[in-house]
């Protein structure tokens, strides 16, 4: 080789630079920690979105679950009657909140569990997958409560209707 084409400076004896001790190498444990995370999450959505869909083709309010709700409306002095509660339901499932609710939070959550698994197996499809099952989950969930809110300032206590709102915006954020 010509030395006027060198990289090296003339009079310039040394040894090229040492490699890189610790090389760069695409992440791997990460995004696997996030996809364990979609896919639990993934299930809770669909177990949500499960007992709203039973709760939008039951006749009546269960009464194991109608029990512990008037138990806890109860011990903070807010008086509801079981009559009262499941005249609510009617029209809650009667308005179609449930299932807004129910089945947005099935979809949504069906595809954030298939978007954690392709993630887990490092595909880039399940990021979008996971970010578009979360934003029908979000908007879904998040209309379907509102429709309940709307419900409930007609025909519960306003303490009810208080509680039901918060809850709506704390489990959209």
């Amino acid at each position: 080789m010509n030395d006027d084409v060198s990289i090296r400076m003339n009079n310039e004896d040394s040894l090229a630079p040492p490699a890189s001790l610790f090389a760069p190498r695409p992440d791997k444990k990460g995004p696997k920690t996030i996809s364990i995370l979609l896919i639990m999450g993934s299930v809770l959505m669909l177990l949500v979105g499960w007992g709203d869909i039973q709760n939008s083709m039951a006749e009546d309010f269960p009464d194991a679950d109608l029990d512990a709700i008037l138990g806890n409306y109860q011990n903070q002095d807010i008086n509801i009657t079981e009559e009262e509660y499941q005249e609510y339901h009617d029209d809650v499932r009667d308005d179609g909140a449930y299932s807004v609710r129910g089945y947005s939070l099935m979809v949504g959550g069906a595809l954030v569990l298939s978007g954690g698994f392709l993630l887990f197996r490092l595909n880039m499809l399940g990021v979008k997958l996971s970010l578009a099952g979360s934003i029908i989950g979000l908007l879904g969930g998040f209309g379907g409560t509102w429709m309940m809110v709307q419900v409930s300032e007609k025909m519960l206590p306003e303490e009810v209707t208080k509680i039901t709102e918060l809850m709506s915006y704390l489990c959209g954020v």
